[in-house]
């Protein structure tokens, strides 16, 4: 009994030295700007895949490969970074699985989140038409091209977000606006298309500006601003501002050690 009530007692001290722990250790562990493979300039709200999670906005996480360009995940799919204008927020991007080929290798629309990206206005939708039988009335549809996908050769293309119809898949993918033919459609495919990230950065660019780091708590799911001295999690790092951000990575951490800490004592008081 006494030995593991010593056991518990270290756990405890373990654990109360590590609610303890300074805010201000925060500072320091993200980037202002990083480099992701063969690209530069990203910053929040992106973060790499090794980088902490409040280094960067939940859907913002990027792949890196020093010899290939960075990998982003959005809606399930994987799209290949081909470059970033950090000032416009706009990121440029296809879908990896269209790398060597101008027919999706994986039969699924080429979506993305709308609460964290939106197309530019330079782009519309074309349709992909997999496994249309053979009595398929192609009349009204652009023309057709040749993929051999899961057995699949012939594929019919349309302008717009169209449904399958009589075929068996519907694909949709942004073309840019000057698409006219199938002929077309290698080179435009392996440009990729914009996406906007619509992730606010006026909170960020303040914190920046004030000397901080920006970082996401995910109790509020809002920007926050870690400062390298007092107070050490704030709106902003400015000395005029003693805004404490009440839901932190910090903050959020300490109720979870205080959470852990009244467990174990309830399981030494109880003995559950």
């Amino acid at each position: 009994m006494k030995s593991r009530h010593l056991v518990v007692n270290l756990l405890i001290l373990a654990l109360i030295r590590e609610c303890s722990s300074n805010q201000g250790e925060l500072y320091g562990t993200c980037d202002d700007s990083f480099s992701c493979g063969n690209i530069s300039g990203f910053k929040y709200p992106f973060r790499r895949h090794q980088d902490p999670v409040y280094c960067g906005y939940p859907g913002f996480e990027l792949n890196c490969d020093e010899e290939n360009p960075p990998i982003i995940n959005i809606t399930n799919i994987n799209y290949r970074v081909l470059s970033i204008d950090p000032t416009s927020q706009i990121l440029k991007i296809m879908q990896e699985d269209m790398t060597d080929s101008i027919c999706p290798q994986d039969p699924v629309n080429t979506t993305i989140d709308n609460n964290l990206f939106s197309h530019t206005s330079k782009y519309m939708n074309i349709s992909y038409l997999f496994g249309c039988p053979v009595s398929f009335d192609s009349a009204g549809y652009i023309g057709s091209i040749f993929c051999n996908n899961n057995g699949v050769d012939h594929v019919f293309l349309s302008y717009g977000a169209r449904g399958p119809g009589s075929c068996k898949t519907s694909v949709i993918l942004p073309v840019p606006d000057r698409f006219m033919a199938p002929s077309d459609l290698g080179p435009f495919v392996h440009q990729g298309f914009e996406v906007k990230w619509n992730v606010g950065v006026g909170p960020c660019t303040d914190c920046m500006q004030s000397g901080g780091q920006c970082m996401y708590s995910n109790v509020t799911s809002l920007t926050t601003c870690a400062c390298p001295e007092p107070p050490f999690l704030a709106d902003s790092c400015l000395s005029d501002n003693k805004t404490r951000v009440s839901s932190s990575p910090s903050s959020e951490k300490s109720r979870l050690c205080a959470k852990q800490v009244s467990c174990i004592l309830r399981s030494v008081i109880w003995g559950q």
